[in-house]
């Protein structure tokens, strides 16, 4: 398998927003992945904080796969080059496994990736751009991030992208706090309602498409405003969190500065891609906004406590890898000659033992022979 990478790591949210690919242009975009570097399987893992190709074979196919992202985002060659970073064999098998169990997010041990990751494989399988190779490893990947979810600390702490946007909203130093949340019906948006309305003394303020009034959820009572109405719930809002898929801004900072009158200070949460909220409003006065690349001042300290649980789960990624790779080298080899069973039906057990004992080390040589006891 190869990968190409673009993420937090390399490149900031400006640079990351060209690359993302929403939802709905996906199914075009595999096509032309696979048009372009005659991959026969391939995979898009698109979110906030990385666009991802995943391709089946080994056969140098970078350049292409380039040439993929130019289309997508505009940016030339040289540009991209500087962003990407590139796997091939077991180095992306390493990294996939790695990014699934949330080792390479900007929040360690965060869940949402997962549950991301899935998607974007199933949406893959269902548009039949996968095959045994793409599919074994990608099941396997999403086994191994749920048995880390479960032997390891490294997801134990609900911390995510969303759990610290709300955490930012706990600390405000108001004893109650008025929240207007925008995109609350999406993936993101719902965990934020949730993790909302987990915490005492707040009001969340929704905005739908069209009006429904006061709703029960969570036990709690959340106020729906139309969306058309958002910039007139600005003014008794303490904090605003935008997590919607919109492709233009849910607010500009001028219209922002026309309708808040208090002079109170207002929190502003942008954890989309693309961005949703006017840059320009952090620059207002009594308004302070945090984005994306903010989370990872955020996350820093999140990130230290969990060390130990990372070397947890990178022990058993390690296990969980080379179980894949021992399945696929075996499927190719049985791939590669059908007969096999036929040729190797004379092959003596001593003889077996022998190439094993010469060709595996000695704590993998004494596992064979414990088996076979």
């Amino acid at each position: 398998m190869e990968c190409i990478s673009i993420s937090h790591k390399t490149a900031d949210s400006g640079e990351r927003e060209k690359f993302y690919i929403p939802k709905e242009k996906t199914g075009d975009f595999l096509q032309k992945i696979r048009a372009v570097t005659g991959a026969e399987q391939c995979v898009l893992l698109s979110t906030c904080n990385r666009t991802e190709i995943y391709v089946s074979g080994e056969e140098n196919r970078f350049r292409e796969l380039e040439k993929a992202l130019e289309m997508i985002s505009g940016s030339d060659g040289e540009q991209i080059r500087s962003l990407a970073r590139r796997y091939q064999g077991r180095r992306a098998l390493h990294h996939l496994f790695r990014v699934v169990c949330g080792m390479e997010s900007m929040v360690i041990g965060e869940d949402e990736i997962l549950g991301q990751t899935r998607e974007a494989y199933l949406y893959a399988k269902e548009a039949e751009h996968t095959g045994y190779e793409l599919n074994t490893i990608f099941q396997a990947a999403l086994a191994c991030a749920k048995r880390v979810k479960t032997e390891t600390m490294i997801s134990r702490t609900a911390v995510s992208v969303a759990t610290l946007a709300v955490n930012e909203v706990a600390h405000l130093p108001i004893p109650r706090k008025t929240v207007l949340l925008m995109g609350g019906s999406g993936q993101m948006g719902s965990i934020i309602l949730k993790n909302l309305l987990s915490q005492k003394n707040v009001r969340v303020i929704a905005t739908v498409r069209s009006h429904k009034g006061i709703c029960q959820s969570g036990g709690e009572q959340v106020e729906h405003v139309d969306y058309q109405n958002r910039y007139a719930a600005l003014e008794e809002a303490d904090a605003i969190i935008s997590a919607t898929a919109s492709p233009h801004y849910t607010l500009t900072a001028g219209r922002v500065r026309e309708a808040v009158r208090t002079q109170k200070e207002r929190l502003f949460l942008d954890i989309s891609m693309p961005p949703d909220l006017d840059a320009e409003i952090g620059q207002l006065a009594h308004c302070r906004l945090v984005a994306l690349d903010d989370i990872k001042k955020l996350a820093a300290e999140n990130n230290r406590r969990k060390q130990q649980a990372f070397a947890d789960a990178e022990e058993i990624l390690e296990e969980e890898l080379e179980k894949l790779c021992k399945a696929l080298a075996f499927h190719r080899f049985t791939e590669a000659d059908v007969h096999w069973k036929e040729r190797y039906a004379d092959c003596s057990a001593e003889k077996l033992l022998y190439l094993l004992r010469d060709g595996l080390d000695s704590d993998s040589f004494a596992a064979v022979l414990k088996a076979l006891t």
